[in-house]
Formats: C-alpha cells, sequence, structure tokens
C-alpha cells in the first residue's frame, strides 16, 4: 500500500519521535552503567537533558517518499522448436530441344548467257622450213669409226665431194725428201661454208718424223682456206668430220 505524499497532522512529527528514541537509549544506557555500578564504586554522572515539546518543533518539511520502480519481470521465452527445410522441388524436366528452323534455299545466281567467242583469225600458211640439222659435233663428240662411218657414206652418196677433198689435200701436201716409211694421220672438220676451222686440225696419229707430220698439217690447212667448196645442200650435217691419213706411198681418208 502506498503512502500519501502529506502524512495526516495528527500524527505527531519526526522530532517527538528522535526525542522519545534517545530517551530510550539514555535508559539502556543507565540501566548498562548500572549494572557496572554495582561493581564498582558509585561514580554519579549527571546528563543533561533538553525537554522540548510538539510546540517547539518545527514543521517537518514535506517530502516524497520515492516510489520504487517497477520491474515487470518477463518470463523467458522458449527457444522456438526447429524448422525443418523444406524439401527442395524436384528438378523441372528439360524442355526439348527445338526442331532447328530450315535454312532458307539461297538464291541462285542468275546464269549469265556465255560470250560468243571472237571470230577466228585464220593464220596464213607458213612457209616449210627446212629440216632441221643436228648440232655441230666437235673432235672430240666423234670417235674413229663414226668418222669412218660418215666417209664411207661420202664417198656412197657423195662421190664427187668426196674426190675434191682428196684432189685438194693431195695438191697442197709437200712431204719431205728422204723419207721412206712414216704414217701421219690428221682430223678436221669442214664447215657449211667448206671452210677448216684451225682449231679443228690437229694429229691424231704422229709419224715420229716431225718435218712429215709438219707438212701433214700444213696440207690440209691450204686446202681448208676455201679449196673444198661448201658441202652439199642436202647433206644432213652442218660440220663433216674427216679423219685422214698421209703416207709416202700414198694417201687416204
Amino acid at each position: 500500500m502506498m503512502n500519501s505524499q502529506h502524512e495526516d497532522p495528527r500524527r505527531p512529527g519526526r522530532g517527538p519521535v528522535l526525542s522519545s528514541v534517545a530517551l530510550h537509549v539514555v535508559v539502556v544506557v543507565a540501566a548498562w552503567l548500572g549494572q557496572s555500578l554495582m561493581e564498582r564504586p558509585i561514580e554519579y554522572v549527571a546528563f543533561e537533558m533538553d525537554i522540548m515539546t510538539f510546540a517547539d518543533l518545527e514543521e517537518p518539511e514535506d517530502f516524497a517518499v520515492a516510489e520504487p520502480d517497477l520491474v515487470v519481470e518477463t518470463p523467458e521465452e522458449s527457444p522456438p522448436p526447429p524448422v525443418e527445410p523444406e524439401p527442395e522441388p524436384p528438378p523441372p524436366e528439360p524442355e526439348p530441344d527445338p526442331e532447328p528452323t530450315p535454312r532458307p534455299p539461297e538464291p541462285q545466281p542468275e546464269r549469265q548467257p556465255e560470250p560468243e567467242p571472237p571470230p577466228r583469225r585464220e593464220t596464213p600458211p607458213q612457209p616449210e622450213r627446212p629440216p632441221e640439222r643436228p648440232p655441230e659435233e666437235t673432235r672430240e663428240d666423234v670417235s674413229s669409226a663414226e668418222i669412218v662411218a660418215r666417209m664411207e657414206g661420202l664417198r656412197r652418196d657423195y662421190p664427187a665431194y668426196y674426190d675434191q677433198i682428196q684432189r685438194e689435200i693431195f695438191r697442197c701436201f709437200r712431204p719431205p725428201a728422204g723419207v721412206d716409211r712414216a704414217t701421219t694421220v690428221v682430223r678436221f672438220e669442214i664447215r657449211r661454208d667448206g671452210t677448216v676451222p684451225g682449231a679443228s686440225i690437229r694429229l691424231f696419229q704422229r709419224s715420229g718424223n716431225t718435218p712429215f707430220d709438219l707438212q701433214a698439217v700444213a696440207a690440209v690447212e691450204c686446202a681448208g682456206g676455201g679449196r673444198f667448196g661448201p658441202l652439199p645442200s642436202d647433206l644432213p650435217f652442218d660440220v663433216l668430220p674427216v679423219q685422214f691419213t698421209f703416207s709416202p706411198r700414198g694417201f687416204q681418208e
């Protein structure tokens, strides 16, 4: 039950109460001291007491009684029960792949008309070319057997030109005196114009007699200066290789 803010005016104030309490304390102390004086020599103690009436007391100040703070205890809440996780929904079924959209056909390019071929030019007839002759052969490319074979063919097919070669070399040959036995073989080439290049003349077989060999070479150089005449026009060679044998008893190709 809560006290009102103002006390009842009929009720004594704090001053009389304190005086009563002090009086009781004095009585208790006196009783205790009296007990002690019975055992000891009596000593007199004087107390001075001021007696006050209620009228002498000042009106007590009003004071407010502090109201105690009301604390409302709330019961502890019990923890909520654990919530069970909801089961995960099953995964959705995969949607079927959409059918591919057919690709529209590519437009075909318009076919262009083929251009008309240009008018064919008539090629004028070409003059017939003479049969090509085989390339010139050097003396190193022709063997003795080939030279002999060609000279035999020249004697058979072109006897006049064959005799012309022998005749011109005989006119130019001057054998040295006193040589009875000697044989010299000279090789050379006759060009299409009938000349003999000096580089093509060489001693293929020496006789052992130097003057005789030199005279044989000199005879070929003399006749090859243009005495043979051009080669036959239908001869299938531009160069005619010749192997000529010189001897004091006579000479032969």
